[in-house]
């Protein structure tokens, strides 16, 4: 576990790489108001859960930046150990259900979940006790992927990484799409760091810098 040093007006985070994938698995919550959000649960980890117990916050709601297999497969689990509720894009929902949509299958093994309790749409807001965090819609890894701002902070699942960007050769991929829904929603949050689904930590700044996908002559 990595406590990320939050921004002022953010709420606390934390950072677990789980799974066979590495996948960053973050606890997002208000200490003060006992609410939080378990972002992309990877599996169901003991030092995660050992974790979620030690806060003892009175609720969780479990947040899916997209619906790809290594990113969802501690949902089962977490949903009934905090009687959470799951929260997805619309488009990407279909994908708990289908091992063949989840791409869980190429992981090995197919694996399916139940529905999500809620759907997510680009501009809705999602309450977290003293903060609230804006929903954006970012396609192009998958037809619904998400990103969720608070500020200072974007977690941006397989959408934008350090140096990079998501696969878009995947089914549902489209990386033209992707390279220009980064550049209209994202970029423009200079200021903001960035923690994405995989690898390290980033921010708005660097990647408009440096990320190779991103720069005016780039094509994908």
């Amino acid at each position: 576990m990595t406590s990320v040093l939050p921004p002022t007006g953010a709420p606390r985070v934390e950072r677990f790489v789980l799974g066979p994938l590495e996948v960053n698995t973050y606890l997002v919550y208000d200490e003060e108001a006992k609410v939080g959000l378990l972002i992309d649960p990877a599996e169901e980890a003991v030092e995660l859960q050992a974790r979620l117990d030690q806060l003892a916050l009175k609720k969780w709601s479990i947040f899916l930046t997209h619906g790809h297999g290594d990113h969802i497969l501690g949902v089962t689990a977490f949903r009934q150990r905090l009687g959470a509720p799951v929260l997805i894009s619309r488009e990407d929902a279909p994908m708990l259900e289908d091992p063949s949509l989840n791409l869980s299958i190429m992981l090995g093994f197919g694996f399916s979940t139940t529905p999500p309790d809620t759907c997510l749409s680009h501009g809705d807001t999602l309450p977290l006790g003293r903060f609230t965090g804006e929903i954006i819609a970012v396609p192009g890894h998958t037809p619904g992927g998400l990103v969720l701002a608070f500020p200072g902070l974007l977690f941006t699942g397989d959408t934008l990484f350090a140096g990079s960007i998501g696969r878009s050769d995947l089914p549902g991929g489209d990386g033209t799409l992707l390279v220009k829904m980064i550049r209209e929603r994202l970029l423009p949050r200079d200021g903001h760091r960035v923690l994405p689904g995989h690898g390290p930590a980033t921010s708005i700044a660097l990647e408009k810098r440096t990320n190779p996908f991103l720069q005016a002559d780039s094509c994908r």
